[in-house]
Parts: C-alpha cells; sequence; structure tokens
C-alpha cells in the first residue's frame, strides 16, 4: 500500500482546451519512462521531465510518415485520438502553462537548428512554428564545438541556467543535418512556505535500513494525504500545480504536520535507449521515414538526449529540463505526519484538468544531492 502528500505550489485560473486529450496519455508515458529508468538503475536517484520529452518526440513526430508515425503516436498514448490531435493538446497545454507570476514561473522553450544548405519542408516548418513556436535557425555542425556552444548557451537562456553544457562537439559532425530542442522551466512558491529557522538535519532510512543524517524541513498546517488512487481532491475550475510525494507504507502520521528534504537533483539521460525500451525504435532506424520534415528520405535520428536539475527548499520548487533529437543521413555510422525519512518518488504535476507530469523522479541517496544551504542543529 502506498501514501502521499500533496503540497500545492501555485493555483491559477483554468482554461478551455481545444481537444479532449485523454488525461491519462502522458501519464502513462510517463510511468513507462520511469520503470525504464529504474530497470537499467535499481538503486539510483531518478529525475526527468516527461513534458519536455513529450514535446521534443511531438516535434519529431510532425516530421514523421508511415509506420515510424504510427509508432511513435502508438507510444505515446495517442492510437485512440484522431490523427495529429495530439498537436493541439501540446499547443495548450504549452499556452496555458506558460505563464510569469509573483509566485510562480514558467517558460516553455523549442528551437530547430538545420545544416546550412539542407532542405527542410515548408509544410513542416510551418507546423513547428505553430504548434511549438519553434525558432528556426541555420548553424554549420562541421563547426561541432562552436554548434555546441552555441546550443548549449540557448538552453542556459531559457532555464535560467540551470542547465549547463546540454550538448558536447561529440554530439555532432558534418554529417549532422538538423537538431530540435526543448527547454522547459519551471519555479513555484509554496502556498505555505517552510521557515529556514525551522530546518535541522535529520535521519532519512534508506532502503537496506542504513541511515544518513540529511537537512529536514518542517511545517505545521493541513495537507492532502492518504492511500494513493487516480481520483483527486483539488477543486473544479482551477488549474493548479502541485508536488505529490509518495512513500512506502512505513511510517504515517497525521496530516497536520509536514516533514520535507531540502535537496537537490539532477540527471542526464541516454533518451535513445529509454525511448527504445518503449518500443520507439524505427525512427532511430535506416528504416525511418522523415519524410515529412524533409524530401531527404536518408534522415533518420541517431541521439537523442535529456537533462534535468530539481531543487526543493523552503520556498518552493525550481526545476528545469532539455531534450535533444539530432538527425543525420543513413550514410553515416555512429558511434499523514507526513515525514518523508526513506525513500521517495516525487512528481510535479498540473492538476485535475489535464494532470501532465512536468517533472518525475525518485530519491534513494539524498547525501549525493549537493543539499546546499546553513548549518542545522540535530533534533
Amino acid at each position: 500500500m502506498y501514501f502521499l502528500g500533496l503540497l500545492s505550489l501555485l493555483v491559477l485560473q483554468s482554461k478551455a482546451f481545444s481537444t479532449n486529450f485523454p488525461n491519462e496519455a502522458i501519464a502513462e508515458f510517463s510511468v513507462n519512462i520511469y520503470n525504464q529508468l529504474r530497470a537499467t538503475g535499481e538503486d539510483e536517484n531518478i529525475l526527468f521531465s516527461p513534458l519536455s520529452i513529450a514535446i521534443a518526440l511531438g516535434m519529431v513526430e510532425l516530421g514523421a510518415h508511415g509506420s515510424t508515425l504510427k509508432e511513435i503516436r502508438h507510444s505515446l498514448g495517442y492510437d485512440i485520438l484522431k490523427n495529429g490531435e495530439e498537436f493541439s493538446f501540446l499547443k495548450d497545454l504549452s499556452d496555458m502553462a506558460t505563464t510569469e507570476e509573483s509566485q510562480y514561473v514558467m517558460t516553455i522553450a523549442n528551437s530547430l537548428y538545420v545544416q546550412n544548405g539542407f532542405h527542410i519542408s515548408d509544410k513542416f516548418l510551418q507546423l513547428v512554428k505553430k504548434y511549438f513556436k519553434a525558432e528556426v535557425e541555420n548553424v554549420d555542425f562541421s563547426q561541432s564545438a562552436a554548434v555546441a556552444n552555441h546550443i548549449n548557451k540557448w538552453v542556459e537562456n531559457h532555464t535560467n541556467n540551470m542547465i549547463k553544457d546540454f550538448t558536447s562537439s561529440r554530439d555532432f559532425s558534418a554529417l549532422t543535418h538538423l537538431a530540435l530542442v526543448n527547454a522547459v522551466y519551471f519555479k513555484g512558491n509554496w502556498k505555505s512556505q517552510f521557515r529556514p529557522e525551522n530546518t535541522r538535519t535529520f535521519s532519512f532510512t534508506k532502503d537496506d535500513e542504513s541511515e544518513v543524517q540529511i537537512p529536514m524541513m518542517y511545517q505545521q498546517g493541513e495537507f492532502y494525504y492518504g492511500e494513493f488512487s487516480d481520483g483527486s481532491n483539488e477543486a473544479g475550475g482551477i488549474y493548479q500545480i502541485s508536488m505529490m510525494i509518495v512513500l512506502s507504507d512505513r511510517k504515517f502520521h497525521s496530516s497536520h504536520w509536514s516533514v520535507l528534504p531540502r535537496f537537490t537533483a539532477e540527471q542526464e539521460v541516454d533518451l535513445k535507449d529509454v525511448l527504445k525500451g518503449l518500443g520507439i525504435t524505427e525512427v532511430f532506424s535506416r528504416n525511418a521515414d522523415l519524410t515529412a520534415m524533409s524530401d531527404n528520405e536518408e534522415l533518420y535520428l541517431a541521439k537523442a538526449i535529456h537533462k534535468s536539475f530539481l531543487e526543493v527548499n523552503e520556498e518552493g520548487v525550481e526545476a528545469a529540463a532539455a531534450s535533444g533529437m539530432i538527425a543525420i543521413s543513413r550514410m553515416a555510422v555512429l558511434y499523514p505526519q507526513v515525514i518523508v525519512d526513506h525513500p521517495f518518488f516525487f512528481l510535479v504535476r498540473t492538476g485535475e484538468q489535464v494532470s501532465t507530469i512536468l517533472f518525475m523522479g525518485r530519491v534513494m541517496h539524498p547525501e549525493a544531492m549537493n543539499a546546499s544551504g546553513h548549518d542545522f542543529e540535530e533534533l
């Protein structure tokens, strides 16, 4: 049995969506990615942004045809939608979520880098601008170090400098034709903030029953908690972003207290392996059909990369992620008291209306997460 603690970060008015998108589609995709990462690192911390990955794949999907397109749509859970309906949803979600208020900031940015002289379909360019507001720029990938530095600067600028060194010169060559990049940045304050003076060192019990001392934030108040389910206690007509903490049934008390680790986490993921594990394989093979993107029939994805960073502190949550898809031609060859004191799963999600997962991960070893800050008294 599992329990959850729900800490609200912010609330804003909901907006109507132009398409009836199944709420569970991205949620299922998120869980599938999580399980892939868990399988490859059984006892490791995990962090990624399902939203960033879904948007980057959405741009690739715009350029796909035939069985390549069907494979991407199936793996993302879009089969029950009309063809192309998912793009309207992703656009609506981005428009609704991308805003700036005194309590929170969220931005989503996309960019398409095209090799000088390489022909991209005018229709594809039109659609990628329409649905993803993507910037389009011509570069010379043979100058791999300069291009990597240029893209990294763009990513830094769109993630409040949280994601650094996103690409390297090894990711590009004279055979690279294009790169599609997404960046997501989020910062939200707790509706009820933790007081820094109440933060103390506290014992965190890991799965092997060993204990480490980490900084724990503390506050008293009313918080949602109970058995984990698909239901929601959130009021209708509200679009809410929250952080949900899921603990195994080990220690659980009343809902009037919250003790939560203060931590930072970051992870770099070889997204190609993850996506292939989910069944998205053809787009990475010599059988890929990306002719909706370019009339070059030799085009296929060679690399897919993802990097994310998240910080949880007394004020709230700040997180960022970037996803990149790099294409080459086939002629190329590549090489209740909710005490979060033991391993936990976490996610930052939108609210009841679409329940899209912005960031997801788990904390197994908090001592490895560079928690910054102050000196604390032991409890």
